[in-house]
């Protein structure tokens, strides 16, 4: 706040990228645990009301956290100026896979179970989640297919299916996790498994190239 005790909009944009990148924190922590929105909000260190002052509502708060999350793990994607062969379009999908890989194993697993948790108090929540994160990525993922197709690396001809098709393979860990709980995956297995899951859609890709 200034002298005059008035809060700036640059302040109060910082202290909302702190709350989440506290409250994303806290959902790394969480990992595979079953806790409530209100235990992630105390590891964060911010009381309820001071995330309820700046978001609006919890179930915005957990829309913003998707978006975020989105951003995050589209960065490698959307920071793709030209895709010139098939190992840069490769090596653009691995950095992707690598970090999709570790936000399914970890902060998103906490994150699908506050959303199912939350949803059943307001039923538009899961789509709205949905619509912010996981449908953002797939999009970003099924533009970069597109590129690749139009810059005549790669033959998709339907973007979206690869998309689908490689996100599927790196929620492993995340499908693991609802159904084993927690996680049976380990941290070891992520280089492999991410390479062999992009070079599976690759392969796909490639055999579909006219010569």
């Amino acid at each position: 706040m200034d002298d005059e005790g008035i809060e700036r909009p640059e302040n109060g944009r910082i202290k909302r990228g702190d709350m989440l990148q506290r409250l994303s924190a806290s959902l790394n922590d969480a990992g595979g645990t079953v806790i409530g929105i209100d235990r992630i909000i105390e590891r964060s260190g911010y009381s309820r009301p001071d995330i309820l002052f700046t978001f609006g509502s919890i179930d915005d708060l957990l829309v913003t956290i998707a978006e975020r999350k989105a951003a995050f793990l589209s960065a490698p994607l959307r920071d793709c100026r030209r895709i010139v062969n098939l190992q840069s379009a490769r090596s653009v999908l691995i950095d992707f896979g690598k970090l999709a890989w570790n936000e399914y194993s970890t902060s998103m697993i906490a994150l699908v179970r506050l959303m199912i948790a939350e949803g059943a108090r307001s039923p538009d929540l899961r789509r709205r989640v949905y619509d912010a994160g996981p449908s953002s990525v797939s999009f970003e993922l099924s533009q970069f297919f597109t590129k690749a197709d139009v810059a005549g690396v790669l033959k998709v001809p339907e973007t979206h299916l690869a998309a689908e098709q490689l996100l599927g393979m790196l929620r492993e860990p995340l499908y693991e996790a609802l159904v084993l709980h927690p996680a049976g995956s380990s941290a070891s297995d992520e280089a492999g498994a991410v390479a062999a899951s992009v070079d599976l859609v690759l392969h796909g890709c490639k055999r579909g190239r006219t010569r």
